[in-house]
């Protein structure tokens, strides 16, 4: 979704590593030599494909999309299959996590070329650029107006980068290649963008595997999110050996929200004099980022909340410096990869659903928006406070409120969808993409199965087995779910004392 900005989210988001990207057209990316692969891992080919920006327009000019494909090892016999993958965001490069998917799916390859397709506006894909994204701002209010002025200074262009414009990009691709049909995979956001792509595309699908799922519509409140924000510390405490108990834990939270609404604690950055807010916005945003990334950051909650409450801030700012919350907002550190924090901001506020009329100024906007939280039941949010949560999901809530573009594209969320096999595949720690979200994901297809993996947060492959990789390595192979008895074996999140 999502917190990258959903993606985010999350997924976590990126934000926090925002540098602004490149040029608004970027140099085309530079061809291997013969015999030698154009990325730092075996086989791979590299080459682009120009399209329009906007297809019913094509006077408004073009874009360059790149690609790379790397070839499966049994050079003996043509590949079974073409996988094409997405990691999410919006706004992150398949190509930058060439080096990730083939140790993730090694075992694939054997057999199976793979496609990495950097979206319209990401990395070696023309990347797209705003200034004022450059750097990450500490509040709400300031992420939401840079939001705003990015799409100001975007223009009509902003027009070109949605879900669709990409996913008929992937299908120019895998017309260039002659691929009769390809097998999906999305990751995050990736999820979405598969769905629109099986959507617009159907006979061009064989299987769909989504990874941290989520469905075309959703719910922009986030009232999913924190549910499964306390399901995942409730879990973490069950399995925990008594090392924490879940109720006591959602009553410190509880408790530490309130002390932070009232008095925010101030820290900074390091590299960074300028003094930041840490209130209750940011501790949902903490908490929200420990589910999504467990089960590393998950089992110090606990911890992290009760010394607070005893009056020791310690692991409370070391916990908002790894994250870099906004104060009345969120963002997450996530891995170092090419991200386009623009393209993000581009795809999240022409494609998501709204929460107000976007066809009214921004004045009615805000009104609109206020009316509809302020109907929202505060319990519904307990712990964490309707404000402070909302406010919390960058790709949620407000964040698109004053994004400039009255009369944009529409994502269409109905089908019809392919009648292939679908594996939508969970952790039961995430927040972001919840088992609640993957779930309704996968009733937008006939022919679906969801696996939820314990013990793991957002994008189930990363966790270090290979237990969720290798089992959606068994379905594009053989187009139904086989052995799952790895799922047993991954151990609890360790909670500190």
């Amino acid at each position: 979704m999502k917190q990258t900005f959903k993606n985010v989210g999350v997924v976590v988001a990126a934000l926090a590593v925002m540098t602004g990207g490149a040029s608004a057209v970027s140099a085309q990316p530079a061809q291997a030599p013969r015999g030698e692969s154009c990325l730092p891992v075996p086989g791979a080919e590299c080459g682009t494909v120009r399209v329009p920006l906007q297809r019913a327009h094509p006077e408004l000019g073009s874009t360059t999309v790149a690609y790379a494909v790397i070839r499966h090892r049994d050079t003996s016999r043509p590949a079974k299959g073409t996988v094409a993958v997405n990691p999410g965001g919006p706004g992150d490069s398949a190509i930058a996590s060439a080096a990730r998917y083939v140790q993730a799916f090694g075992d694939l390859l054997n057999d199976h070329d793979l496609l990495l397709i950097d979206p319209r506006g990401v990395y070696r894909s023309d990347p797209i650029d705003c200034e004022a994204l450059h750097s990450l701002p500490a509040t709400r209010d300031g992420f939401v107006r840079a939001i705003g002025e990015c799409g100001r200074t975007l223009g009509t262009r902003a027009r070109g980068y949605t879900s669709a414009e990409i996913a008929d990009d992937f299908d120019a691709v895998r017309a260039k290649l002659g691929i009769e049909r390809l097998d999906l995979l999305g990751q995050s956001y990736g999820t979405y963008l598969m769905a629109v792509y099986a959507q617009r595309h159907p006979a061009r699908v064989r299987s769909v595997v989504l990874s941290s799922a989520y469905p075309l519509t959703f719910d922009m409140w986030a009232r999913p999110e924190v549910r499964a924000a306390r399901r995942a510390l409730e879990l973490v405490c069950e399995r925990s050996g008594d090392a924490c108990k879940g109720d006591q834990v959602m009553r410190d939270i509880a408790r530490l929200a309130g002390r932070l609404r009232e008095r925010p604690v101030p820290y900074t950055l390091e590299g960074d004099s300028n003094q930041r807010k840490l209130d209750d916005t940011a501790l949902a945003s903490i908490v929200f980022g420990s589910t999504a990334q467990a089960p590393e950051a998950i089992g110090d909650v606990p911890a992290m909340v009760r010394t607070a409450l005893r009056g020791d801030n310690t692991l409370l700012i070391a916990a908002a410096r790894q994250q870099a919350p906004m104060s009345g907002s969120a963002a997450s550190r996530e891995e170092e990869r090419p991200f386009n924090p623009p393209q993000a901001a581009a795809v999240m506020c022409n494609d998501y659903p709204k929460l107000w009329d976007r066809k009214a100024p921004v004045s009615t906007r805000l009104r609109q928006f206020s009316v509809g939280r302020a109907a929202l039941p505060e319990q519904t949010y307990w712990p964490f406070g309707k404000e402070a949560w909302t406010s919390s999901m960058t790709a949620q809530g407000d964040a698109c409120i004053r994004w400039p573009d009255r009369d944009g594209p529409v994502q269409p969320v109905d089908g019809p969808f392919p009648d292939v096999p679908v594996l939508v595949v969970s952790g039961d720690l995430d927040a972001n993409t919840p088992t609640e979200s993957g779930r309704l994901a996968a009733r937008q297809f006939r022919r679906s199965t969801v696996v939820e993996v314990p013990n793991v947060g957002h994008v189930a492959e990363k966790e270090p087995s290979g237990c969720a990789a290798g089992i959606e390595t068994g379905f594009i192979r053989d187009l139904r779910v086989g052995d799952t008895s790895c799922l047993t074996k991954i151990p609890p999140v360790p909670v500190r004392h």
